[in-house]
């Protein structure tokens, strides 16, 4: 029995340094002999190791096998899949006795998904003949499934699909392939004005990112830049700073300080768009990476930062593979911004605070000034700004390209 075994093994001669760890196998011991129920011992473990890691801070966590080799294949950003993404299944109280079967929220293109017909909002019932949900709830949440759905390029995976105007739900056999999750779009804005966004930072962030500005300078809309970093949680701080390298000659992007050292990350000459006044957009789901990038480059001053104060992540997590395929995440430092500020729990105030929306103008009862009574109509006045925040950062980078072509 495992128990014995870190009994027999693990207590040490030092019994005053290791006396916490006799009492963890001591109790290990008496929940596998006497608890009412029987218990998997190595979920037992697992749930001790994350319990361990939990309480040091928010960000480390253990990992069992399944979901740690999800979180790297999403760092890589590159794996076995029909190239789909869900959203949670929702109750309709139009029609309770529907169960809330999770949707296609995107689709990928050139993916097996998007090669066999599924669309946006079809509704996923089963997969692999195993019911999505039950009429009132959800069986597994949307990342749950997701993961069902990868698995080894070549390997055939059936989803029942539910979408409106079908009689019944129709299955389609699909055949996993190797996918990549973009995480750089870009487009010009208008004469002289790029867009760049950067949904998270994975291995081929930054060359993507650099291949946008490329792109963009190529279609004459690299004078001034909007980079969206709206909604990045973060990812991989290296490819962070690399992005920043393209917009910097010079100066520190980031200072690393873990237990034993302390690193600093500078910039080199040679960058993309060392030249180009950039016009960042940032909000309270900008955090750690994408802090890091946002803050040096204002730091700096070669960004103007509109929006909402972003989310406030300082810590550097490391990945950890253990034995078993299992594996920890865990803090290994912080990181400063160039001017020495820490973000942690603190985040950036933006230079322009701009709310994320703009509600719209009701205005009810035809204009006879009587009110809404009984044959009177209700005319929603819309805004007509979709993103306010995009569209301040638009204005600013108009002003922007005035003034430099004075």
């Amino acid at each position: 029995m495992i128990a014995t075994a870190i009994a027999a093994h693990a207590v040490p001669r030092d019994v005053t340094r290791f006396k916490a760890l006799d009492a963890f196998a001591q109790a290990l011991a008496t929940v596998q002999t006497s608890y009412v129920d029987a218990v998997d011992e190595k979920q037992l473990l697992y749930d001790a190791a994350r319990g361990m890691v939990h309480n040091l801070d928010p960000h480390s966590t253990f990992l069992p096998p399944n979901r740690y080799q999800q979180m790297r294949q999403d760092t890589e950003g590159e794996f076995g899949s029909i190239g789909l993404t869900l959203y949670p299944g929702e109750l309709d109280d139009a029609r309770p006795r529907v169960p809330p079967y999770p949707g296609i929220d995107e689709i990928l293109e050139g993916s097996p998904a998007e090669v066999a017909g599924l669309q946006v909002d079809d509704k996923i019932t089963a997969i692999d003949g195993a019911p999505t949900a039950e009429q009132g709830r959800e069986l597994r949440d949307a990342g749950a499934w997701e993961t069902k759905l990868r698995g080894s390029s070549g390997t055939r995976v059936t989803v029942t699909v539910q979408r409106t105007g079908w009689k019944d739900p129709r299955p389609f056999v699909l055949v996993r392939a190797q996918v990549k999750l973009p995480t750089v779009r870009h487009k010009v804005l208008d004469k002289g004005i790029g867009y760049l966004a950067i949904a998270r930072f994975s291995e081929a962030t930054s060359a993507d990112a650099a291949a946008a500005l490329s792109s963009l300078r190529q279609k004459g809309a690299l004078e001034v830049l909007v980079l969206d970093l709206r909604n990045d949680p973060g990812g991989l701080v290296d490819q962070a700073i690399l992005v920043a390298d393209q917009f910097l000659d010079s100066g520190t992007i980031v200072s690393i300080r873990g237990k034993l050292s302390t690193e600093t990350q500078s910039a080199h000459k040679g960058g993309l768009a060392t030249t180009v006044p950039v016009i960042a957009l940032v909000d309270q789901g900008t955090a750690s990476a994408a802090e890091i990038l946002a803050a040096a480059l204002r730091d700096h001053g070669r960004a103007k930062l509109v929006g909402q104060p972003t989310y406030g992540k300082g810590t550097v997590q490391t990945f950890y593979d253990l034995e078993d395929g299992a594996g920890l995440k865990l803090t290994t430092a912080r990181y400063y911004t160039p001017k020495g500020n820490s973000l942690e729990s603190k985040g950036i105030i933006p230079d322009v605070r701009v709310e994320a929306f703009t509600p719209d103008e009701i205005i009810v009862g035809g204009g006879n000034g009587s009110g809404a009574g009984p044959g009177s109509d209700a005319t929603i006045i819309e805004s007509g700004i979709d993103d306010p925040q995009l569209t301040t950062a638009v204005k600013l980078a108009k002003q922007a390209l005035r003034g430099a072509s004075k």
